[in-house]
């Protein structure tokens, strides 16, 4: 279980691709909060979240949580689904 103090570290490439989402409007600060504490939980000590770990936690939450996403938000994120992810 996490402290309130624990923070997680992430490769370069990591953190631009969520704010990257967020931009696009794919992923609101809640959303970039939740996968922050789910990686903050499988994170290994010492060892920053690399770009595939934060890539694959954002498809599973934005797989997730499909039906909370705008639809005119979904069209485009299905749009660019292949480009981002693949």
């Amino acid at each position: 279980m996490r402290t309130p103090y624990q923070h997680v570290e992430m490769v370069p490439e990591a953190s631009d691709f969520l704010e990257l989402l967020r931009e696009l409007g794919h992923l609101d600060d809640a959303a970039i909060d939740s996968l922050t504490a789910a990686l903050m939980d499988a994170a290994k000590p010492g060892d920053a979240v690399a770009f595939a770990d934060a890539r694959r936690a954002a498809a599973g939450w934005l797989a997730d949580n499909e039906a909370r996403i705008r639809p005119e938000n979904r069209e485009l994120l299905q749009a660019e689904w292949a480009r981002l992810f693949y």
